[in-house]
């Protein structure tokens, strides 16, 4: 058994909780008997009274009986009984001491959720790195706001905000790319699509695939904010690379997006603008379905360079080469934007806290944060306030 003590919580109280995750997770079931209390205290090297008041403490709570002469047992239904309270109420203990102190050095809330935020993105992302990831079909919630679309770290922060301001609307994200996304929205599988795509004779962003995709739909585009894509590279640039051109060299690694994603789409433009064919590319085929998976993969040494936003560079400390500054719009149709749960959604955007927390990320121009744009078939493109 292998419980990593800290100090500051009693030692039976931490080794109560250690059962009750160990519950919650099914590795102990309802009728499962637990170590005897010396033979616990002995793998823990602790008084034998340590470990007898922590299945006091867990049968006080009804997760465990314990038989006289006949050892102790995980009570039945002992997993739906106090295990969520419990957990949550553990949950919030570790939290409150670093949020206190980053609130006592000066910090705002804003910046406290902006860090927790992007630093949970980039856990989630080597999870997914490191475990092959399976996707089961879910029924929709209750208030729940389903985005389907290309990554930024922007849309994670609007979704941990908008759950802090309406605890009772959830934003759910897939991550799939600009194109994905449109057609999820188009086929219903989204009530909002994520996409900055460019098209490059007109140079306009979004509209002209929107009109392509979606010919008979009226659209309302709100544009989150405006971003820089470029080069992410290893801090230092030790490959000194300099620009695409550079990305063929031998030696260098590269790792991409998805097929799809707005991000692959403005590579495989540049590359052939430069006639550069992405067989000579080495780590072309490889794919990141998200801006943190590819900044992760460089920051861990695993890459020398790889396309991504600006911001998504600096919040793992890379290098970065700007090469185009793009408008990302949130995509919605407009017989589901006068939803409640949409117009909480656009409230949210227009807040000046969301601003803030972008603001404090760098690499983003909200000069057009919160704007509309409506698309109808008949009358063309209208933009509003």
């Amino acid at each position: 058994m292998d419980i990593n003590f800290h100090p500051d919580e009693a030692l039976y109280l931490q080794i109560a909780d250690h059962f009750r995750r160990q519950i919650a997770l099914g590795r102990l079931l309802p009728g499962h008997r637990l170590p005897a209390i010396r033979e616990l205290a002995q793998r823990l090297g602790l008084d034998p009274g340590t470990a007898a008041r922590a299945y006091q403490e867990l049968e006080r709570q009804g997760i465990i009986t314990s038989r006289r002469g006949g050892g102790s047992f995980v009570a039945a239904g002992a997993s739906e009984k106090h295990l969520p309270e419990q957990q949550r109420k553990r949950l919030g203990t570790l939290l409150e001491k670093p949020i206190m102190e980053a609130l006592g050095l000066g910090f705002t809330t804003e910046d406290i959720e902006t860090a927790f935020t992007m630093r949970l993105a980039e856990w989630r992302e080597r999870r997914i790195q490191s475990s092959a990831k399976t996707k089961t079909k879910t029924p929709r919630l209750p208030d729940e706001v389903r985005f389907s679309g290309s990554h930024d770290i922007a849309v994670e922060l609007l979704a941990s905000h908008l759950s802090s301001l309406h605890p009772d609307i959830r934003l759910t994200t897939s991550f799939v790319g600009s194109l994905a996304g449109l057609m999820a929205l188009e086929y219903r599988d989204a009530d909002i699509a994520g996409a900055h795509l460019m098209d490059t004779e007109s140079g306009e962003f979004n509209v002209p695939f929107i009109r392509k995709l979606m010919p008979s739909e009226t659209v309302v585009l709100v544009n989150l904010m405006q971003r820089v894509q470029g080069l992410m590279l290893a801090p230092g640039n030790p490959k000194h690379i300099a620009g695409i051109h550079d990305l063929k060299r031998p030696g260098i690694t590269f790792v991409n997006r998805q097929k799809g994603s707005g991000t692959r789409m403005l590579l495989d433009s540049r590359l052939l603008s430069l006639g550069i064919a992405p067989a000579k590319i080495t780590g072309y085929k490889r794919e990141e379905s998200t801006h943190i998976g590819v900044a992760t993969l460089i920051a861990g040494g695993q890459a020398d360079a790889g396309l991504g936003a600006e911001s998504a560079a600096g919040a793992t400390g890379l290098d970065f080469i700007p090469l185009l500054k793009e408008r990302y719009d949130l995509v919605a149709l407009q017989e589901t934007f006068g939803q409640p749960t949409m117009q909480r959604l656009l409230e949210v955007v227009r807040s000046q806290s969301f601003r803030k927390m972008l603001d404090s990320i760098g690499g983003y121009d909200l000069s057009d944060t919160g704007t509309t744009t409506v698309i109808s078939p008949k009358q063309g493109k209208e933009r509003e306030q």
